[in-house]
C-alpha cells in the first residue's frame, strides 16, 4: 500500500514539473526569464568582428541574456544564417542584412513565429520589423562635408571637386553621398565623376574594384578634374590610396567607418578625415533594445513612426580627434 502510494505521489510531482517546465511560447520562445538573442551579421569583416565582440561584451555585462551570432558569406548564406538561429530558439532576432530584400522572406518567417525583430542599420523591406537601430547614413556625409567646407574657409582649396566611390548603391548607402550637399553649397562643390548620380560603384565595397576605378582616372586624365576622393568606407578608401601611390600628394582622400585601416591611413597622412562609429554604443543599443522587447518595455524611439533608435554614434575623425576618440572607446 506504502509504495503504492509513493508511486502515485511520485507520479503526481512528475506531471507538475513537467508542466512548468513545458509552458507555452512567447516571443517565439519556450516561457523562459531568459533573453535568447540571434544575431545575423552581414559579413565577417573587420567592422562586423569588432561589432559582435562589442555585443558579447556588453551581454556578459547582463544577468539572463544569452547571444548567438552568425557571419554571412553572401545574401543567400544569410537566409541560412537566419533561419538557424530561428531553429536554435531564440526569442530576439538582430539582422544586419547583407541585401534587405534577399533576407526579407526569412526576416518575415521568423516575425509570424512570434520572435522580435531589431534590425541593425541596412534596410529590410516590406518587414514588420519592431525596432530599428540606426543612425541616419546622411551623418556621414554632412560631417565630411563640414570638413570640406572649413578647408575652403581657411583657403586651402577653392572648391571641392569630388569623384566619389560607393560600395553599394542603395538609397540607404548612398545618403552618406548626400550628406556632403547637405552642408556645400553647389558653387563650393561639384561631383565630376559618374555623371547623373555623381559617382563610381566598386561592387560588395571592393578595395581592389577601387584601385582600379582610380587607376582608370589616372590612366585617362579623369584624375586632373578633382582634388577630392571621398570614398564611402575606409577599405575602398585604401584601394583609391593604392592607386594613387605617391604621385598626388594634394588630392585629398576621405572615408567612411574608422576601420584599422582608416585609423593607419589617418596617421600616415594618407587620408584626411573620416568618420568614426562607436561600436560599444551601436551593441549598447542593440543589446538594450532586445531586453526590453523581451520585457515589454517602453521603447524610446527616435522617430516613432518608422520605429527607429539612433544610437548616435558617429563622429569625425582626423589626425587632431583620433587619439580622443579612440580612448572614449
Amino acid at each position: 500500500m506504502k509504495k503504492s502510494l509513493l508511486a502515485v505521489f511520485l507520479l503526481i510531482i512528475g506531471a507538475v514539473v513537467l508542466f512548468a517546465g513545458g509552458g507555452g511560447q512567447q516571443g517565439g520562445q519556450q516561457s523562459s526569464n531568459e533573453v535568447r538573442i540571434g544575431v545575423a551579421l552581414s559579413s565577417s569583416d573587420e567592422f562586423n568582428t569588432n561589432l559582435r565582440r562589442e555585443y558579447q561584451a556588453y551581454a556578459n555585462t547582463l544577468s539572463g541574456v544569452r547571444i548567438s551570432f552568425t557571419h554571412a558569406t553572401s545574401p543567400a548564406s544569410q537566409v541560412q544564417d537566419i533561419e538557424n538561429l530561428v531553429s536554435q530558439g531564440v526569442n530576439v532576432l538582430v539582422v544586419r542584412a547583407a541585401d534587405g530584400q534577399t533576407v526579407a522572406p526569412a526576416v518575415n518567417a521568423a516575425k509570424a513565429r512570434g520572435i522580435y525583430i531589431v534590425i541593425d542599420e541596412a534596410e529590410v523591406p516590406n518587414v514588420d520589423y519592431d525596432v530599428r537601430i540606426t543612425g541616419d547614413q546622411m551623418n556621414h556625409g554632412i560631417m565630411l562635408g563640414e570638413y570640406l567646407k572649413d578647408m575652403i574657409s581657411r583657403r586651402e582649396i577653392d572648391t571641392a571637386r569630388i569623384g566619389y566611390i560607393a560600395g553599394s548603391a542603395s538609397e540607404f548607402a548612398l545618403r552618406r553621398k548626400v550628406g556632403i550637399s547637405e552642408v556645400l553649397t553647389p558653387a563650393e562643390h561639384e561631383f565630376v565623376i559618374g555623371g547623373a548620380g555623381g559617382y563610381e560603384l566598386a561592387e560588395q565595397w571592393s578595395a581592389t574594384r577601387a584601385q582600379q576605378i582610380v587607376e582608370n582616372w589616372i590612366t585617362s586624365g579623369q584624375i586632373s578634374r578633382m582634388n577630392v576622393i571621398s570614398c564611402m568606407n575606409d577599405e575602398i578608401a585604401n584601394g583609391a590610396i593604392a592607386a594613387l601611390g605617391t604621385q598626388f600628394p594634394n588630392i585629398i582622400v576621405l572615408g567612411v567607418d574608422g576601420s584599422t585601416v582608416g585609423q593607419a591611413n589617418i596617421r600616415n597622412g594618407r587620408m584626411r578625415a573620416t568618420t568614426y562609429q562607436d561600436s560599444k554604443k551601436s551593441a549598447k543599443a542593440v543589446i538594450d533594445t532586445c531586453v526590453s522587447l523581451f520585457k515589454k518595455e517602453t521603447i524610446s524611439f527616435s522617430n516613432p513612426q518608422t520605429r527607429i533608435v539612433d544610437p548616435k554614434h558617429i563622429s569625425l575623425m582626423t589626425l587632431q580627434t583620433i587619439d580622443s576618440l579612440l580612448s572614449s572607446n
